[in-house]
């Protein structure tokens, strides 16, 4: 059973309890676009940590702090400035990583799946690879360690970041699946 929020797609049961945040970011053109007319599916790839997190029974139900939510902004600031928009965002379907996408201000359609919660870097593969081929720039909001496993897979050669709470790491994307070697990491922020 899937729940509907506007801008949104869940897929999973567990996000009723989740709500829309309001959306003001400014639209950018991304900086890393190919020619026109060139299908090369997706570029570049933004994997972020969610923003820091309370405590709370049961985890997936934990929302994000004052600083997280911070945090959150400051991230999409950071990606702003590399000129950078998200074309489209995979979210886990846990409340503070929902929470972190919506505090983050995008103009992006959102996919919330509970494939993303505590999964291995293979998973976030997978998951991406599911996202249609025409997204120019995919932000992934996720957790530790499913995205740093994922990024070292992308980029085996990476000097990757802690991935504290609210970390971006951006890899840019050969043609073709995410698989491992098939990227290379461009730059990282940790707010």
């Amino acid at each position: 059973m899937a729940a509907t929020i506007p801008g949104c797609c869940f897929t999973t049961s567990s996000a009723a309890f989740l709500r829309a945040g309001s959306s003001s970011f400014p639209a950018m053109s991304p900086m890393y676009a190919f020619p026109a007319g060139q299908d090369r599916g997706m570029t570049v790839l933004a994997l972020m940590r969610h923003g820091e997190a309370g405590m709370s029974i049961p985890d997936e139900a934990r929302s994000i702090s004052v600083n997280g939510r911070d945090q959150a902004r400051r991230s999409a600031a950071w990606l702003a400035a590399q000129g950078l928009t998200p074309a489209h965002a995979l979210v886990s379907a846990a409340r503070r990583t929902v929470e972190t996408f919506h505090a983050m201000e995008l103009h992006c359609p959102m996919t919330a799946t509970e494939e993303l919660y505590e999964c291995p870097g293979r998973r976030v593969l997978d998951e991406i690879n599911g996202v249609p081929g025409d997204v120019g720039v995919l932000l992934v909001v996720a957790h530790f360690p499913g995205l740093p496993e994922a990024a070292a897979q992308l980029d085996p050669g990476a000097e990757l970041p802690g991935f504290a709470p609210g970390t971006v790491v951006l890899l840019d994307l050969d043609d073709g699946p995410a698989a491992p070697g098939s990227g290379r990491m461009l730059s990282w922020f940790t707010p």
